[in-house]
């Protein structure tokens, strides 16, 4: 089981916020190497000396709040500065909740927490392989490399486990809210082409693997597929509005008027 981690704040130059998204990222992931899987979700949530820290757990479900107040300076202080910081909130957390309830364990958290700040805060992780059934020794794997301002997403083929391509395919907003939608089908249509399409089905994603190529086919009829530009981190506030109104539009009138959440980062 995934344990999905939310950091939230209250205090003045709080954790939270889209910035936040990469090290909840790394640490969701690590706990699944490091078998720290007892919990479905686990909210965090920083308050100032105002408040009571507070446990509740709710099934598979855990919420915390921790007091640490925020640097005053903490919007001035670098990426690396501020995800230490980030990191020392979520990392207490969970070792308050694996001291009270018992269910992790506390030295698995003190190595992902050093392998954090051993790898600066920088790592590749492997979302979904997808093998070639008629040729067992090609694979493509789709990568997600999380930062402070944007995930990037990678497809890598191998051949016999050696690296043939590694290639950029998105750079999106830092949440994963998005990811089955764009990217979580694969299909081999032979040893030298691969592609990768979404649950939108708005866009197919071609790798030509003998020229390391990746190529785009819009299968929407507006000039940019929707979705597809709506959480991309490079556009700007205009292009994510128009997409976001292409994409209600797009809807069964029924449910045009309704908009996810996380379509707003």
């Amino acid at each position: 089981m995934k344990t999905q981690i939310r950091l939230n704040s209250v205090v003045p130059h709080g954790v939270s916020g889209p910035d936040a998204g990469a090290i909840e990222l790394i640490y969701e992931a690590l706990m699944i190497e490091y078998k720290q899987s007892a919990y479905r979700y686990i909210s965090i949530n920083q308050i100032g000396n105002d408040l009571d820290e507070v446990m509740i757990k709710e099934g598979k479900n855990m919420h915390l709040n921790i007091r640490y107040p925020s640097p005053a300076d903490f919007n001035l202080k670098t990426d690396e500065e501020k995800n230490r910081i980030r990191l020392d909130v979520l990392h207490s957390a969970l070792i308050r909740i694996a001291e009270k309830d018992k269910k992790l364990d506390i030295e698995p958290l003190e190595a992902i927490k050093n392998k954090i700040l051993d790898n600066k805060f920088s790592f590749d992780f492997v979302i979904k392989t997808y093998l070639n059934k008629k040729n067992k020794n090609l694979s493509a794997k789709l990568i997600v490399h999380p930062s402070t301002d944007k995930f990037d997403y990678y497809i890598q083929i191998d051949e016999q486990n050696q690296l043939k391509c590694n290639l950029l395919i998105y750079s999106g907003g830092t949440t994963g809210s998005y990811v089955a939608d764009l990217f979580k089908l694969g299909k081999w249509k032979n040893d030298n082409n691969f592609i990768l399409s979404g649950k939108s089905g708005e866009v197919e994603i071609y790798i030509t693997i003998d020229q390391c190529k990746v190529d785009y086919v819009n299968l929407t009829r507006y000039e940019k597929a929707p979705l597809f530009e709506m959480f991309r981190s490079n556009n700007s506030q205009e292009e994510r509005d128009k997409a976001k109104k292409n994409w209600s539009h797009s809807l069964p009138p029924a449910i045009s008027g309704i908009t996810r959440p996380d379509t707003e980062n």
